[in-house]
């Protein structure tokens, strides 16, 4: 008797079928990426990934399963996700050669599709100021939602680190414990205007009742944020208001059928804060680190493009010097 298998999938829940003895196979998978140290949307992820697969391999064609199964879905995925799918089936293969050597195994793997770089946006420190201005600050949601974004553009967090702080993660000597990717933390300073607003904002948060909860951003009813994309949907509010549609929204709407790109207003402030530091001077191996980055790499590509800093550049060539003269 076949079991119904719960998968997310492009923001849908779908049902697959599955064997018992591939429900048991893909808990004890879930519970090797966990030991791994993988995080729980890298686990859901992986799992789900396999458990649209694991049919596929049922049918017996004699066809290798891996490219005809990788062949049809990237008739409908980016290259992001089809890439995501490889990384998920190769993770799979490798833990059931470990617990099986002599089961079956791909010939061969298809390489991963070339991701096109995409332009990154910037808000200068005058667009920011207009964002931050924009909540009303005589209230405790609008004190709150200053402060998260002054945490997004101060600090350089993800929307998911933010939403898992905590008050212990509010460290005396001027340092946020962030718990970021991979299970991995790291210290990011804060500075003075920021610490005063926190004391602001935690004497309101006192009046909302939230009981033993420990979770620094709050609801107006005292519970903490939901996960990520509350703070999506924070920013992206203020920022279709102080900024207009100018701000980028309207051109990715059109390409994404009406529904919200996640995750892009708060990386759009996380943007800006690794900008203004690069503009600044400070050494861009210190950046990642307040990032959270492995590689110095990875934060080049959360540099924002600054047009005057690109005019004062071009200004240096021998031909534009020669025309101003």
């Amino acid at each position: 008797m076949n079991v119904f298998r719960p998968v997310w999938s492009a923001g849908f829940l779908h049902l697959v079928s599955l064997t018992p003895i591939y429900v048991d196979l893909l808990d004890a998978y879930g519970r090797f990426l966990r030991v791994c140290g993988r995080s729980p949307k890298t686990v859901t992820a992986y799992c789900a990934v396999v458990a649209r697969f694991l049919p596929v391999q049922a049918d017996g064609d004699a066809d290798d399963p891996v490219r005809r199964y990788l062949r049809a879905r990237g008739q409908t995925l980016s290259a992001n996700s089809v890439n995501l799918e490889i990384s998920a089936l190769r993770s799979w293969f490798a833990w059931r050669n470990m617990v099986d050597p002599a089961g079956w195994q791909p010939s061969g793997w298809p390489r991963k599709r070339r991701v096109p770089e995409r332009m990154v946006r910037a808000l200068d420190d005058h667009e920011m100021g207009v964002l931050l201005a924009a909540p009303d600050l005589s209230t405790f949601v609008g004190l709150r939602d200053h402060l998260i974004m002054a945490t997004l553009y101060q600090c350089g967090l993800r929307a998911s680190e933010l939403v898992a702080l905590t008050l212990g993660d509010v460290l005396l000597d001027g340092l946020l414990h962030v718990h970021g990717k991979g299970n991995k933390y790291r210290l990011v300073p804060f500075g003075g205007q920021w610490h005063g607003l926190l004391r602001t904002y935690l004497q309101k948060r006192a009046a909302q009742k939230p009981g033993k909860r420990s979770a620094l951003f709050l609801t107006a009813q005292g519970r903490p944020l939901r996960d990520g994309r509350s703070v999506w949907v924070i920013v992206n509010r203020y920022a279709r208001r102080s900024l207009g549609l100018g701000c980028g929204f309207s051109r990715l709407e059109a390409h994404t059928r009406g529904r919200p790109w996640q995750g892009h207003y708060p990386h759009l402030l996380r943007a800006s804060f690794a900008t203004e530091l690069m503009k600044s001077g400070l050494d861009i191996f210190a950046i990642a680190q307040m990032l959270g980055h492995e590689s110095a790499e990875t934060t080049t590509r959360y540099l924002g493009l600054d047009m005057e800093h690109l005019r004062v550049a071009a200004a240096h060539h021998p031909r534009a010097r020669r025309a101003s003269e």
